[in-house]
């Protein structure tokens, strides 16, 4: 499915989960201080392109935060906790120009956050393990890539629940949404 089918072009995507404790404590308290550090990567990011002129008239990004939910681990064999999951979708003027460069910059910024809240590397072979922080990067603008590193739009965000609610709840901010409570509609119990 292409983005801008789904009202999101122009803009860019990033998840955040975790399930285990990090260096900064619980999951919830590891999203709480890591909300903040990512947007300053963001930003720091997006302005690395731009000129002084622009600088001193730039509008800082317009961060929209969805609400954290709780989902069971996905695709794993062994018993995990819950993840605690949320995602973030921003809209800037100023961020460069899309390119696998420029999204790999921006990866690395967000891998390095990882670490730093004691995320240990994931073996070779292994998916899907418990983690302290997991810091994706679902899609930037309309741009399209495909290496070793980094896919984008990430290839199974459509297939994640933890995605797509988290996405609807940001995207129906935008949008006047009234639900019809039609008795004849209503699935009988």
């Amino acid at each position: 499915m292409e983005l801008s089918n789904l009202n999101i072009k122009n803009g860019l995507c990033i998840s955040l989960g975790a399930n285990i404790d990090s260096k900064f404590g619980s999951p919830l308290e590891s999203l709480l201080v890591c909300k903040p550090k990512v947007e300053e990567i963001v930003k720091e990011w997006g302005y690395q392109s731009i000129t002084q002129k622009e600088q001193k008239r730039k509008s800082n990004p317009n961060f929209l935060w969805s609400s954290i939910y709780e989902t069971s681990p996905y695709g794993v064999e062994d018993k995990q906790p819950n993840y605690l999951n949320t995602l973030v979708l921003i809209k800037s003027n100023y961020f460069p120009k899309p390119s696998k460069i420029n999204a790999k910059l921006l990866l690395k910024k967000l891998k390095k956050l990882e670490i730093i809240f004691g995320r240990i590397k994931t073996p070779k072979g292994k998916k899907w393990l418990s983690r302290c922080l997991d810091l994706d990067i679902l899609w930037w603008e309309d741009f399209h890539t495909f290496d070793k590193q980094l896919i984008l739009p990430h290839p199974r965000f459509m297939n994640r629940n933890f995605v797509i609610t988290p996405l609807s709840e940001i995207l129906s901010r935008s949008q006047k949404i009234k639900k019809i409570d039609e008795p004849r509609w209503s699935i009988s119990q």
